[in-house]
C-alpha cells in the first residue's frame, strides 16, 4: 500500500515538473493547448491582465477574433494603460469594423473630470473652513456657498453617471448569431449580430438573452454560448 501511494505521489510530481505552459505551448504552434492553458489561469484569477491578454493572443491565432476582442476588453478593465491590448484590440476593431464604447476601455472607477472637480471643491471648501476658523471674515463665508454647491453638484452628477455606468449589462458577441424574436430557436429570426459586436444585456430566459446592439439598437434573442458579460474593472 505504501509503495502505491510512493508511486502515485511521484507521478503527480512528474507531471507538474513537466506540464507545458501556456507559452512553451503557444511557441508549438499548440494554441488549442494553450488556449487551455492560459484559460485555466484566467479562471483562477480573472482580474489579472495578463491572463486576458494571452487569451486574447491566443484567440487570434486560432481565428476567434469575437473572442480576442473580449479578452483585450478585459485587459483594459483591469489595466487601461495597458499599451499592448490597447493596440491589439484597435487591430481587431478595425477587422471586424465595428464600434467599441469608449466606456469598455477604461475600468468605471477610473477619474474623469466631475471626479476631479468634487475633489478640487472639497479642497477649496476645507482651506476656507479653516481661515473662517482663524479670520471672522464675511466674505468668505460668501465664498463658502458657491464653493459647495460645487462640490455637491459634481459629487451627484458623477454619483448618477456611476450608476448609470453599472446598469448597463454589457456583452461580446463572441460568434456571428441569429437574433430570434423570443427565447426558442424555432421562433423568427428578425435579425443577426456579426462576431466581436457589443450589445446590452436587456434581460434572460434560461439559457437564452435578450441583447440590444449598440450600434443599431436592434433587439432579439440568442442563447447564451454566443456572447460573453464584460466584467467591469475597478480602480
Amino acid at each position: 500500500m505504501m509503495k502505491k501511494i510512493i508511486f502515485f505521489c511521484l507521478l503527480v510530481f512528474s507531471s507538474l515538473l513537466f506540464a507545458e505552459d501556456g507559452f512553451s505551448l503557444y511557441i508549438k504552434n499548440d494554441y488549442t493547448g494553450a488556449y487551455n492553458a492560459f484559460y485555466s489561469k484566467f479562471a483562477e484569477n480573472s482580474n489579472d491582465p495578463l491572463y486576458s491578454y494571452n487569451l486574447g493572443v491566443t484567440s487570434e491565432a486560432l481565428g476567434r477574433k469575437g473572442e480576442a476582442l473580449y479578452f483585450y476588453l478585459q485587459a483594459l478593465q483591469n489595466a487601461p494603460d495597458f499599451a499592448e491590448a490597447k493596440n491589439n484590440l484597435d487591430i481587431v476593431v478595425s477587422d471586424l469594423g465595428i464600434a467599441v464604447p469608449k466606456m469598455l476601455t477604461t475600468p468605471v472607477f477610473a477619474a474623469d473630470g466631475l471626479l476631479i472637480l468634487f475633489f478640487v471643491s472639497l479642497y477649496a471648501f476645507a482651506v476656507l473652513i479653516v481661515l473662517i476658523c482663524f479670520k471672522s471674515d464675511w466674505r468668505l463665508k460668501i465664498m463658502l456657498l458657491p464653493v459647495f454647491l460645487v462640490m455637491c453638484v459634481s459629487a451627484t452628477l458623477y454619483y448618477m453617471n456611476y450608476n448609470e455606468n453599472l446598469k448597463e449589462n454589457w456583452a461580446v458577441a463572441v460568434k456571428g448569431e441569429i437574433l430570434r424574436s423570443g427565447p426558442d430557436s424555432s421562433l423568427k429570426e428578425i435579425g443577426k449580430i456579426k462576431e466581436g459586436e457589443i450589445v446590452n444585456v436587456v434581460s434572460s430566459s434560461g439559457q437564452w438573452y435578450k441583447i440590444k446592439g449598440f450600434q443599431d439598437n436592434v433587439e432579439g434573442w440568442v442563447e447564451l454560448s454566443s456572447i460573453r458579460a464584460v466584467k467591469r474593472g475597478t480602480l
